[in-house]
């Protein structure tokens, strides 16, 4: 086979072959989950090259696809039956589904694209034509998901246990099977209120509440611990405290599983004539947990089932007013990923500031000795937070 140069961005000598995408991913040392989404990410990059009939892409093919995905656009797939191998995604009624891809989503994309493209050029395959190419920056103290206040946490408890006595009750007066239907009502009630605790109380993503088995459950003398298989890791490593209401409702849960559980089961399965035993799938959690916020009345896109995770370190930091303890209790390996949850103090602090700043303008009910800590608090506050506090002030005096 002729051989590319490995590094530049001049034209290359051949066509771009497709079973190399399939051969890095072979090739690559990362978990199950991460290969799949090596899969995902590339075969998007495919179907657009097919889609911009592209056989061999250079660097600006690259800077387009980045500008393909940052705009709106026509959602692509890929089609074996299909002449050109791509067919433009539709609704129900056949109508194209446009799309615009988070920055999030679009630094995932080009992330796999330019380590494929280093692959490649290192094995003599294909010029490195993603090289210092960067996908726009997403700002992770920009939060994406809202936190549940305390009264938002008790309404949805409650709301949940209301749903399960209505589902009982109906289940109670069906015509058949009503013995089979009570019990299914029953386990699904406790396990969806088993669930809602472990992610709002313990902060479990709903990955490891989908991986977690029976036998991780620990009791030693009156405390009760969850071996959490968290996010990247092989295995049930992280020591996780259970509060004793949490541990009796997964206890309430267990008693009205069918399935006779035992250590090595799932600790959380499906209830279906099908399914029934099965472990629960990371979708079918987290569409669960939604589900029961919609029913309780709080339907945002902002809210999710990681909302209920997000919930969790919020009042943590709240309660504890330490940083280094929130950061052990959800189990964060960067310490800047905790610092998303020091935004509840900030936010409270800013529209003190905000509202003392006002009166600082104005002379209003403002002493000497307050003036002079409002001036050397505004003198260590950056050019944002400055410009936000100017934003607001000026909207109260409208």
């Amino acid at each position: 086979m002729m051989q590319l140069q490995t590094t530049g961005t001049a034209m290359p000598q051949q066509d771009l072959q497709t079973n190399l995408f399939s051969s890095f991913v072979s090739w690559i040392d990362r978990s199950k989950n991460t290969a799949r989404a090596y899969i995902i990410n590339l075969r998007q990059f495919a179907v657009w090259l097919r889609y911009s009939s592209i056989t061999r892409p250079v660097r600006e093919d690259i800077l387009s696809y980045r500008e393909y995905l940052c705009t709106e656009h026509d959602a692509i797939q890929f089609d074996s039956e299909s002449l050109n191998g791509w067919k433009y995604r539709t609704d129900k009624a056949g109508n194209r589904i446009r799309v615009q891809c988070k920055p999030n989503t679009i630094a995932q994309y080009l992330r796999s694209v330019c380590q494929f493209f280093r692959w490649t050029a290192s094995n003599g395959l294909y010029p490195d034509i993603s090289a210092n190419i960067h996908a726009p920056k997403v700002k992770h103290d920009i939060h994406r998901k809202d936190a549940l206040t305390v009264e938002e946490v008790q309404t949805i408890e409650k709301s949940i246990s209301a749903k399960a006595s209505e589902k009982l009750a109906k289940a109670g007066t069906a015509k058949k099977d009503t013995a089979g239907r009570i019990q299914r009502t029953t386990e699904q009630g406790k396990r969806l209120y088993a669930m809602y605790l472990l992610a709002v109380n313990t902060g479990l993503r709903t990955i490891e509440l989908a991986r977690a088995n029976i036998k991780d459950i620990e009791v030693k003398g009156n405390s009760a611990w969850l071996y959490v298989w968290g996010k990247g890791h092989t295995e049930p490593d992280a020591k996780k405290p259970l509060a004793p209401e949490v541990k009796e409702a997964i206890d309430d849960y267990l008693k009205s599983r069918t399935d006779k559980p035992t250590g090595d089961k799932p600790l959380f399965v499906a209830t279906g004539n099908r399914s029934g035993g099965k472990r629960l799938a990371t979708t079918t959690i987290s569409t669960m947990l939604k589900k029961a916020m919609q029913e309780a009345g709080f339907n945002s896109e902002r809210l999710t089932a990681h909302s209920l995770r997000h919930t969790a370190g919020t009042n943590v930091q709240e309660l504890t007013g330490n940083i280094y303890l929130t950061q052990q209790y959800m189990r964060h390996s960067n310490p800047a990923t905790t610092e998303i949850y020091l935004h509840v103090d900030t936010e409270k602090q800013e529209s003190e500031i905000a509202e003392r700043l006002y009166n600082f303008y104005h002379g209003a009910g403002v002493q000497p000795d307050s003036m002079n800590q409002l001036q050397k608090m505004i003198q260590r506050m950056n050019q944002n937070q400055l410009d936000q506090l100017t934003a607001i002030a000026v909207a109260m005096c409208q």
